[in-house]
């Protein structure tokens, strides 16, 4: 699997095979610019290239206090 961070322009921010070390960059990125939040979403593919599961945006990451 592939996780992959996209702003809302669709560039590409960061990649990952760790599904946790995704999620913890896309927490990240929420905390460091909350007003940016809903335009940075991740994404996972398979082996095949095929979009799996839903898209996850920062803005519905928890964040750690």
């Amino acid at each position: 699997m592939t996780y992959s961070i996209f702003d809302s322009t669709g560039n590409l921010l960061d990649a990952f095979t760790d599904r946790a070390a995704a999620l913890d960059c896309l927490a990240g990125i929420a905390q460091a610019e909350p007003e940016s939040a809903s335009e940075v979403f991740l994404t996972a593919q398979d082996d095949d290239g095929n979009m799996v599961g839903e898209t996850v945006y920062a803005s519905s990451v928890s964040v750690p206090a």
